[in-house]
């Protein structure tokens, strides 16, 4: 069933990270693109002001943080910080204390969606590298954006496309900009779901609203990670991560 709210969705990824210990923030980061929050785990999310620039504020200063990094996460679902640089923060802080999955998928998300699309109806929610590669396997790919490029689809339109696919890649950043409950609402019971990206947290709570497969990342090397963070980089160009998935209890792939 994929009948939830956004807040309802936030608040499940919130009680997921307060259901494991606690641990305090030792150092916050943010970028051109991404924000990481050093706790357990070094966790990382998209910026929303980098997905939609001049169009919300800045990360807030340090200094105004709560310094417990389950006090951070828990302000996820406050629709205040909805589709701000803070909601990256709280997601980023999401990441630094849910641990990675124990048995990754032997594969990244792309190419699970790749395999699923094969021949079937594929719809992208974010413009991801590897578009071009579903346009070749898919029978049919649709490429919904809020600000679309040439062959994209707008966005508006999810409602009219979405019950069309058999597979929808969606971008993980739909938990920090309020969209994805209403993405999931317009697609099918049977559809196969997969959320990308770094900031997509481990969250066991989203396989029960409706996501198959939770494509994130692990930060192996922090320092590195880091570095690349101040440095602007984003996170196709980062070092010192790796993509990891995470398939639903049960799910046969």
């Amino acid at each position: 069933m994929r009948r939830h709210s956004q807040r309802d969705i936030l608040q499940a990824i919130a009680d997921d990270a307060r259901a494991v210990p606690d641990a305090a923030i030792t150092g916050t980061t943010t970028g051109t693109c991404l924000a990481a929050v050093s706790a357990r785990y070094c966790g990382l999310a998209s910026l929303v002001s980098h997905i939609a620039p001049g169009l919300v504020p800045a990360a807030p200063a340090t200094d105004s943080l709560p310094s417990s990094a389950r006090e951070l996460a828990a302000t996820l679902p406050d629709p205040a910080i909805a589709n701000t640089d803070f909601a990256s923060l709280a997601m980023a802080a999401v990441n630094a204390l849910l641990p990675p999955p124990e048995q990754p998928l032997d594969r990244p998300g792309q190419d699970i969606v790749l395999a699923r699309g094969k021949g079937a109806k594929v719809a992208v929610i974010g413009h991801f590298p590897f578009v071009d590669d579903l346009r070749r396997a898919c029978a049919q790919v649709w490429v919904l954006e809020k600000r679309p490029r040439p062959g994209d689809v707008d966005a508006s339109r999810a409602g009219e496309i979405l019950p069309l696919a058999d597979v929808v890649a969606v971008t993980g950043t739909t938990l920090l900009n309020g969209s994805l409950a209403g993405i999931l609402s317009h697609c099918r019971d049977d559809a196969f779901v997969v959320m990308l990206g770094p900031s997509t947290p481990f969250a066991p709570s989203l396989f029960a609203c409706g996501l198959d497969v939770l494509a994130g990342c692990a930060v192996p090397d922090p320092e590195a990670a880091l570095a690349g963070i101040r440095a602007g980089k984003c996170f196709k160009g980062l070092a010192g991560v790796r993509q990891a998935a995470w398939a639903r209890p049960g799910l046969a792939l």
